[in-house]
């Protein structure tokens, strides 16, 4: 069988290529091949697609591959027409999509396949396909992703009008019941150490590749979905090498980005660092690692390996908060870890810090406190506005303290919007005054630290 697979358009009011590679749907690419059928992928996302350059010269362009997606703006959705952000479409102009769209119609496909990730990113995908079925007005279309896993049901009652399947599960599971829709063989195997997402399916000239060495947590933090989707699984060392080997075999890939949950969890973590220095490549560890485990030697291993950016996650500076949402940090172990990293040789600038603002019962005064601990340490200070996740602790709490109820749209908890109506939170006015400061603060640190080289 033939399937066409496609990365949607985000459609948000805020969105930026910070390695944004969709992993999990190079994974089903490559189960799909694994049992024999051929496979082809738009990514509504790939800034480097040839037919794309032309109208992303006024996009910004980051070190590391990480830069600005094409965009433009489009209606606001009626629930959000009294917020003050605009609403763009982030992604492929819609001309290059419907050619990319007409060309695989000649390829006689059997299925379309797609992938959401935020559950408040489901617009976009609407409209992606309401775009497929333009084309593909009778081939059946598949919908699966993290949304369909935290949502199905609300993934159900939003695409059945399209006549889309909401395939939720992770690994074989939905790939199997695509399958069993077709009546095709399949048989179970350990996907996450036998198969590589398949880049190949990719004819840019990509400058980064999102690996990952391990799926799911063992810790179970109140704000973080990740235990209840995956349980902790980690590849081989061997594996990842093979997989690394041929990630920079694409000449055009100078930067590996591993996008963990839990990185520095792995039980052969000292062979994996000692390997990963072997390669002539830049590494990247940008999803809050676990700061309790940055011991001498890690970041002597890490700095070896030549990772280039290394995120914490430190998240509140409130001490009754870090406990009640996991217990996954404190402040001494935020201290011990950036001591550590620079004592291996990584600069101020190198290492960062997540924080989340308008956590549950946090107050605007830990936010600032958390922001100036980082600066004190001489790091950068990261943050991340709060989106309370349906299924999470976090998320039960609020609707049994009904701040918000089972049935408010998944869209309106994006955090770009989140501030504007949840009168229980820090408010709109309060976290732009705090990104002002930051960045304000943010920007002459790293002057400073420019200076100082």
């Amino acid at each position: 069988m033939r399937f066409l697979l496609i990365n949607p358009w985000i459609e948000d009011s805020a969105a930026f290529d910070y390695w944004l590679k969709p992993v999990g749907l190079l994974y089903v690419a490559a189960i799909l091949r694994r049992y024999g059928h051929e496979v082809f992928l738009i990514d509504c996302l790939d800034r480097f697609d040839e037919e794309v350059k032309p109208f992303s010269s006024s996009c910004r362009k980051l070190e590391y591959g990480m830069g600005s997606f094409v965009c433009h703006e489009i209606d606001k959705p009626q629930i959000i027409k009294d917020i003050p952000r605009k609403f763009k479409r982030y992604g492929f102009p819609e001309e290059i999509f419907m050619d990319k769209l007409s060309t695989y119609s000649k390829q006689n496909i059997d299925a379309v396949l797609l992938t959401t990730t935020m559950t408040y990113w489901y617009k976009g995908t609407v409209d992606t396909v309401e775009h497929v079925r333009r084309i593909f007005p009778d081939t059946p279309v598949f919908l699966g992703g993290i949304y369909t896993n935290i949502l199905p049901e609300h993934a159900r009652s939003t695409f059945s009008p399209l006549n889309v399947k909401v395939l939720p599960g992770t690994g074989l599971s939905p790939v199997i019941e695509l399958l069993k829709y077709f009546e095709q063989d399949y048989d179970s195997f350990d996907w996450f150490e036998e198969l590589d997402p398949a880049y190949d399916l990719y004819k840019s000239d990509l400058q980064y590749a999102v690996l990952l060495s391990s799926i799911g947590c063992p810790y179970r933090c109140s704000y973080c979905m990740t235990p209840n989707m995956w349980s902790y699984k980690y590849r081989s060392v061997e594996r990842i090498k093979n997989n690394v080997e041929l990630v920079i075999s694409k000449k055009s890939i100078k930067d590996v980005v591993f996008f963990d949950d839990a990185f520095l969890l792995h039980p052969q973590l000292q062979e994996l660092l000692e390997m990963l220095s072997t390669f002539e490549t830049r590494y990247h560890l940008p999803n809050g690692i676990h700061a309790k485990k940055v011991s001498p030697l890690v970041a002597e291993l890490l700095k070896k390996a030549n990772f280039k950016t290394i995120r914490l996650g430190y998240e509140t500076s409130d001490s009754s908060l870090q406990k009640k949402t996991g217990g996954k940090v404190s402040n001494a172990d935020l201290v011990n870890a950036v001591g550590n990293l620079k004592n291996a040789g990584f600069s101020s600038t190198d290492i960062g810090a997540y924080i989340i603002g308008n956590l549950p019962q946090q107050n605007k005064d830990d936010i600032y406190n958390a922001i100036n601990f980082c600066f004190d340490l001489e790091i950068l200070p990261i943050v991340n506005e709060y989106t309370p996740i349906p299924g999470t602790k976090d998320h039960y709490d609020l609707l049994e303290q009904e701040i918000f109820s089972s049935d408010t749209d998944p869209f309106l908890l994006n955090n770009k919007y989140l501030p504007f109506w949840w009168r229980k939170g820090i408010d709109n006015v309060q976290m732009q005054e705090i990104k002002d400061y930051l960045h304000i603060e943010r920007s002459k640190f790293v002057k400073r630290k420019a200076g100082e080289l």
